[in-house]
């Protein structure tokens, strides 16, 4: 269990889709020991993105890669793979494969659209076991293949942006947690840390679901029981948000992106205030990652 000695003065909760229009923030600022948290935004320029010190930035898409990919490509860790992808032997990692001739070791990802005779086997033939490995983590949080790309559970695209426009040119600026020690030292150190989340656990650390967050009437729903839940923790001021948890967060099925960063901002807040974030298994600080608040334990 962490011991945090200082709070992330910023949490940034982005909710990362495939298209920038799907790319939204939601963020708390500490003040006076509470967390005011803002209505959510959409991210319109990666490369303008300002990661202060004191931030804790966390991204809804892996983190790592599984220890079968790793292994099979030959990464002693992940934080050594991200300077690597995208040059020399890796210079096609972060194009996506168009057919199955196109899947390598290094261009792991496919398929880059869900046509007709794209099969995961394609990808299993070239990659083995690595190609459907799952990560500890998301074994026990139930999360989707990271390079298989077709179906509503699908990360990769996300992933990949992620890391290549992101995290790659910050490298030397940020810490990544796991991978660079516990989170307590990482936030005392003061530089702005990058970190993995998933809103749908985050939800469940709250002890709440929703049953379609496409489906604005679910997302009230989960909304009010939200506010129910935590609205009276003086620690927390949800003010500017209440009205888009009552709403919904519109009526459109787009509303589900910022609804996904609130609550995922919402979580984490709850989760720091209570200082209740477990470390990960030391054997996830290699390659694999993990999400922030799961136990290490089966859920």
């Amino acid at each position: 269990m962490s011991r945090l000695r200082r709070l992330p003065a910023e949490i940034l909760a982005f909710d990362w889709g495939a298209t920038p229009a799907k790319r939204q923030v939601c963020r708390a600022v500490l003040s006076d020991g509470r967390y005011l948290v803002s209505p959510p935004r959409p991210v319109r320029d990666v490369a303008a993105l300002e990661l202060a010190p004191g931030v804790l930035a966390a991204f809804d898409c892996p983190i790592g890669v599984s220890r079968e990919y790793a292994a099979m490509a030959e990464l002693g860790s992940f934080r050594a793979a991200l300077r690597v992808f995208g040059s020399g032997r890796f210079a096609r990692f972060y194009e996506l494969a168009d057919c199955a001739a196109d899947i390598g070791t290094e261009r792991p990802f496919y398929p880059a659209r869900g046509v007709k005779g794209t099969t995961r086997d394609d990808l299993r033939k070239v990659l083995g076991d690595a190609a459907f490995a799952p990560r500890a983590c998301d074994r026990l949080a139930g999360a989707g293949p990271i390079f298989w790309l077709v179906g509503p559970r699908q990360v990769g695209r996300s992933a990949a942006c992620i890391w290549r426009e992101l995290i790659t040119p910050r490298l030397d600026r940020v810490a990544l947690w796991p991978f660079d020690g516990p989170l307590a030292e990482l936030l005392a150190a003061g530089r702005p840390v990058i970190a993995e989340m998933y809103p749908a656990f985050l939800l469940r650390t709250l002890g709440l679901t929703v049953a379609r967050k496409s489906e604005p009437t679910a997302r009230a729903a989960c909304g009010r029981a939200l506010l129910r839940r935590v609205g009276a923790d003086a620690r927390l001021d949800l003010d500017a948000v209440r009205a888009l948890l009552r709403g919904g967060f519109g009526a459109s099925s787009s509303g589900e992106d910022p609804f996904d960063a609130t609550i995922g901002c919402i979580g984490l807040a709850r989760l720091l205030l209570d200082d209740a974030v477990p470390e990960p298994p030391e054997a996830a600080r290699v390659v694999e990652g993990w999400i922030l608040g799961l136990p290490s334990e089966r859920l």
